[in-house]
Order: structure tokens, then sequence, then C-alpha cells
């Protein structure tokens, strides 16, 4: 018996739960569209009122997620989680033994709501139950057990699509395992009291207009990514239907895509640089286009390559859309982004029904709607580069900030304030060693920078972090950077100020260095593994930053 006075610490048991329960928040409302073709067949109706099938639990979830966060906050996380494991579990396998096209529709609409109390309670419990950088790496596996839902569910979906019209219905059962797991490790978190000492003045959400806007246009982006993903499990029964393959053949496509997008997003969120939010979206929307143009061609070979390019736009965009989200929320808005977030990521779902339905008719087929749809992908990413070509554009021509002032005549030094960027790697200790010295000799004020880049704790979920809780990720993870080069300035006597910001590192270091009158920094990040320079954090520094910067880079014996 769990003894309720002791702090509650999860174990792997609470893991392998927390990792299930992932598996169905992304695509468990589209486990049964390998159905749709022969539940189409049984009762006659309409591809429109069979494509509800799919997309009512979205709306479900858009229309109650903020009701039932709110249901969570006042009940607990983890009551609200068993209810919606029931509601879940009980509403999606009913299905199964319904003959009434109506009522199937009804409880379709009720297991959204079960969908909406996974996701929302799931992803609190990962930020209550861990912290820092464990809290990163729970994120990182959540990834990896949404794209295995999708093969998983996908793939058995469309094996017992070619059984029976109703036997899909019957994998909402492994919400069963779930709840045992549950049960037996899942807890209320203990609170956890903070001092003061750690948090930390990260940025605040921009009261002005500007701030609102960048949130909208985070809002759209995804909107317009899943719009256009969404027209593929709605309708693909029907295409693989019209290239005679077995419904499994869909499950297993629509698998790939969940793997590649997992590995893709795992991979791009743990290299050292990335693209500029702009280019990330061109480049999301340009693979998204591609991919939807390919099935134009029913072609088997080109229809796996297809959603191998579709999965990686998805691991592309959704780790950047919730990155910036990240850093324009705080403790006290966070919520209110997260819950627009999910709302306009399942609406995508239910407009995409609303939608395809008109097109496909113009269009004649389901091959020329899925090229319609990629045409419009491109447009997309055209409009984005674009957008984001003029903004860097007006960046580059806005007037420099002012000079600092003359240094006083008894004053010979070259610098008064120095700044040097760190990671905690061997080449970023040798920037702050020479900074030290650069610092020393010019009688000048050093200040170390720690950049952690929200896209590291991001899942694919929408697990969005609070200000405070990449406050504690990034005090962590700076600790020893900091401590070191605390002790060499002390040693050197001069004035060491430390400082975080969250965002990409090299915008971050550019804009902190019109502060400054020297900016220092290492050749190679935390992997230590050898880069071109065109890319490179260093080399975009280099470009973009206000003042002189000098790059170090130890000799490699």
């Amino acid at each position: 018996m769990h003894n309720r006075d002791k702090p509650f610490t999860p174990g792997k048991i609470t893991l392998l739960t927390i990792l299930l329960s992932s598996m169905v928040i992304l695509m468990g409302a589209a486990a049964v569209a390998p159905a749709l073709q022969p539940i189409k067949q049984h009762f006659g109706e309409s591809e429109f009122m069979v494509s509800l099938i799919v997309s009512l639990p979205s709306l479900s979830v858009a229309i109650t997620g903020f009701g039932v966060g709110y249901l969570a906050d006042k009940l607990g996380k983890v009551k609200v989680f068993f209810l919606a494991m029931a509601i879940f579990t009980i509403t999606g396998t009913a299905s199964f033994f319904l003959e009434n096209f109506p009522l199937i529709l009804v409880c379709r609409f009720i297991l959204g709501i079960g969908i909406a109390g996974i996701s929302l309670t799931i992803t609190a419990l990962i930020g209550e139950y861990y912290a820092g950088m464990q809290r990163a790496k729970v994120i990182g596996y959540q990834a990896a057990a949404i794209g295995v839902g999708t093969l998983v569910l996908e793939t058995l979906g469309g094996s017992l699509a070619d059984v029976g019209w109703n036997y899909p219905f019957l994998i909402y059962l492994i919400g069963v395992p779930i709840f045992i797991f549950g049960i037996l490790s899942v807890r209320d978190p203990s609170r956890i009291v903070r001092d003061s000492s750690q948090s930390m003045p990260l940025q605040d959400t921009p009261a002005d207009n500007g701030g609102r806007k960048k949130i909208l246009f985070c809002y759209a982006m995804v909107f317009l990514e899943m719009f256009l993903m969404f027209t593929v499990p709605m309708n693909f029964s029907y295409y693989i239907a019209e290239m005679d393959q077995p419904y499994v053949m869909m499950g297993i496509l629509l698998g790939l895509m969940g793997v590649a997008q997992a590995v893709f997003s795992i991979l791009y969120t743990r290299r050292a640089t990335k693209l500029t939010d702009g280019m990330a979206f061109t480049c999301a929307f340009l693979m998204m286009g591609a991919s939807l143009i390919m099935l134009y061609i029913p072609f088997l070979p080109l229809t796996f390559v297809s959603m191998i390019i579709m999965g990686c736009s998805l691991g592309l965009l959704m780790p950047t859309v919730i990155a910036r989200l990240s850093i324009l929320s705080t403790v006290k808005t966070s919520g209110k982004v997260m819950g627009g977030y999910s709302v306009f990521l399942n609406l995508s779902n239910f407009i995409t029904t609303l939608v395809f339905t008109p097109i496909l008719a113009v269009m004649g087929s389901y091959c020329n709607s899925f090229l319609a749809m990629g045409v419009l992908g491109l447009i997309v990413a055209v409009a984005v580069f674009i957008s984001s070509a003029r903004k860097t554009s007006g960046t580059s021509s806005a007037p420099r900030p002012a000079a600092l002032p003359e240094h006083p005549a008894d004053m010979p030094s070259m610098y008064r304030s120095v700044l040097v960027a760190t990671d905690g790697s061997e080449n970023s200790e040798f920037a702050v060693k020479n900074a030290v010295n650069i610092a020393k000799k010019n009688n000048a004020a050093l200040t170390v920078l720690f950049v952690l880049d929200p896209s590291n704790l991001s899942g694919l979920a929408g697990a969005l972090d609070t200000s405070e809780n990449i406050a504690g990720a990034a005090k962590e993870a700076s600790a020893e950077a900091f401590r070191k080069a605390v002790e060499l300035g002390t040693a050197a006597g001069i004035e060491v100020t430390t400082k975080i910001l969250q965002g990409h590192p090299a915008d971050m270091i550019a804009e902190e260095s019109a502060n400054h009158d020297l900016c220092v920094c290492g050749s190679l990040g935390r992997t230590n593994a050898k880069r071109a320079v065109i890319g490179s954090v260093a080399e975009k520094v280099v470009r973009s930053a206000y003042c002189p910067v000098l790059v170090c880079r130890k000799n490699q014996q």
C-alpha cells in the first residue's frame, strides 16, 4: 500500500504509464482511419459523414480542452487522468458493438473529452514529476512514444480493418493495461517549495501587439501544417483501396510517418545550431507540399517516400512552434498559450473534413486533390519565406545602438565590458579563460552568458514548459559552467556577472552583444564534433553581432 504521508517518487512503471498514455495523444482519434472505407460500405453513409468518425474527437478536444484543464486544477490531475482514461477506453471500444451510426458519432465526440484529459494531465504530470534536464529527457522519450504509438495504432488498425469494419475499435482496449499501470504507479505529486533564488529573470511575454502577433503566427503555422497533414489519414483508406492494397498497408504507411516525425524531431532538437524560425517554417511547408504532390502518382514505393518526408516536415515544424511559444509565455500566461495551441492543433483536423470534400468534388479524384493540397503547401512555403526575408531585411537596415562613450584619458583600455558565451564544453571553457585575461588587461567587467534553447525541452505532444520550469533547467545546466567562470574571474580580480537567456543561441548572443564592447565565444559546441564554419553558432554571431567578436578554438592534440 502506498504511504500517502511519504513524498511520491516516480519510478519505472510511472514512466511506462506516461509513455503508453502518450502513444494515444496525437493519433488516438485516427487509429480507426484505416476502417473508414469499410464503415462507409457497411452503413452507406457519405464520405463526409464517415470522416466525422476521425474529426469529431478533435473538435471535442478543441471545445472542451479549457474546461478539462480547469477541472484538473480543481479536482487533481491524477483523478482527471483516471477519469479520462476510463472515458477513452469505454467510449472508444463501445463502437465495436454499435450498429447505429449517429450513436457511434456521439461516442466519438465523448472520446475526444477523454483524449483531452489524457493529453493535459500527462503533460502536466511530466512537468511536476520531473525537473530540469531529467524533464527534458522524459519529454524526448515522450516524443519517441508518440511516433511509436502512430506506428502501432495505425498498423494494428489497418490489420483489424481487413477483418471487419468494427474491429479497429477494439484498439481502445489499450486503455485497460494503462489504467492498471496507473493505479500501481501514478500519484498526485507532492508540493515542491522553491525558494526565490531558483527563479530567474527570463523574458516576459511581450505586452505589445508584436508579441501577440508572434503567438498568432505560430498558431497559424501549426494550423496550416496539421490541416495539410490530416488530409492523408482522413482519406488514405480510399486512396489505398484505389491502389488495390490491403488496409494494413495504410497503417504501415502512417506508422512510418510517425516514426520519421519522432526521429527527425529528436535529432533536430539535439543539434547545437538550428534554422531560424522563418527558414524552419519554410522548409517544413516545402517538405509537406512535396510529400502531398508525390501522392499524385499512385505508386507504392513513392508513397513510402512521401510519408517519410511528411514525417520530417512535422518533426521540424512542431518543435520550432513549441520552442517559440515557450519564449513568448510566462508562468501566468503559459496555460492560455498552451490552450490556444491545442485549439488550433485540433481545429485543423475538423476543418480538413469540411474543406476536403468540396475540393474532392472539384478535382475529381484523390490523386488530383492531394496534388492541389501539395501546391497549397508550396504556396504557404513561398509566402513564409518572403515574409521572413522582409523581416530580415528590415532588421539588417535598422540603426545600430548608439556607440559607447569615449574612454577616459586615464584608462588606456580597448574594452570596458566583455561578453563571453559558454555552454560548459571544453572549447567554451577555453573561450572563458581568454575572456578573463582580456577583461583583466583592460580593467573591464565580464559578463558570462548561457543560452538555453527551449526547443530542447519541447515534445511533439505540445509539452509547453512554463518559464519557471525552463528557468530550473537552465539553472541546472549552467551551474558548473558559471562556477568555473566565477572562480577564474575572482582569481583574476575582475567583476563577473552571470546571465541566462532563452532562445536560439546565435540570436541571443548577437542581441546581448549590443551591450558590450567585445564578444568572445568558442568555435565548437558541446558535441565537440567538427562542423562546417557556415551555419555554426560562431559564424552567425560573427555576421550579426553589434560589437567585435573573438572566436576561440582550442588546438586539438
